[in-house]
């Protein structure tokens, strides 16, 4: 199987290693595609990213999306954590996941940045794998690298530990010992565990949402943060 990135605290901030995987999206659908994947050097439009965080690596995926895009959970859970922070990170939501919920063997928090506005859900709030929870915008874009236009995106952070402890920081970071590791190790683990056999393919075919609501594969329980429309 491949091994998700090493991530080792040093000064305060957090060294990344991409995990190799690359998302295979479904032939019969039209998925929004990753922009800038997790550990990347550079942003979508292939300028460099600024070094003081995380080394200049990627924290997370990019995916480029039109503002008002609807955003799904990417598995079940609850809403952990809502509110809004200043440059390279706009409006968030946090939600936490069990290993119930994702079929996993740790807990995953996801957080998707750049919202358009508040998401309507109650902290506190229980969500199944592809219901919305937030529309995409561009906050915390606007300015710096993107000027005046901004960069209408979802940004997805993903975290990890055994245990599912947390508490959320008044600056919107999770402060607990919960590693950054690629969302794609997500859909490839899961996808492991369905299939009931190890491979090491560095693939992960990524499993979606309907704009209808409908999971493919049926009985997923992790879908793409994006509806994928039919071909």
């Amino acid at each position: 199987m491949p091994q998700e990135q090493t991530v080792k605290p040093t000064q305060g901030d957090e060294m990344i290693r991409p995990s190799g995987l690359q998302p295979v999206f479904p032939e019969e659908a039209r998925c929004p595609e990753i922009a800038s994947p997790f550990g990347s050097h550079t942003r979508y439009d292939g300028s460099p990213r600024p070094g003081f965080q995380f080394g200049g690596y990627h924290g997370g995926i990019d995916v480029s999306l039109a503002e008002g895009t609807l955003l799904l959970a990417l598995a079940a859970g609850t809403v952990a954590a809502k509110g809004e922070g200043g440059q390279l990170e706009g409006i968030y939501l946090w939600l936490r996941h069990s290993p119930q919920d994702t079929g996993l063997t740790y807990w995953v928090f996801s957080k998707y940045q750049h919202l358009e506005s508040h998401s309507e859900l109650a902290i506190g709030a229980k969500v199944v794998a592809g219901q919305v929870v937030a529309r995409s915008g561009k906050t915390g874009t606007v300015g710096g690298h993107y000027r005046s236009a901004g960069y209408p995106h979802l940004h997805l952070t993903t975290r990890k530990n055994p245990n599912g402890e947390y508490q959320i920081m008044d600056s919107g970071q999770l402060a607990a010992e919960a590693p950054l590791f690629d969302p794609l190790v997500i859909y490839h683990e899961a996808s492991l565990k369905s299939a009931g056999a190890p491979r090491r393919e560095k693939t992960v075919a990524i499993p979606y949402a309907t704009p209808d609501g409908q999971l493919w594969p049926k009985g997923t329980r992790v879908v793409w943060p994006v509806a994928c429309r039919p071909r």
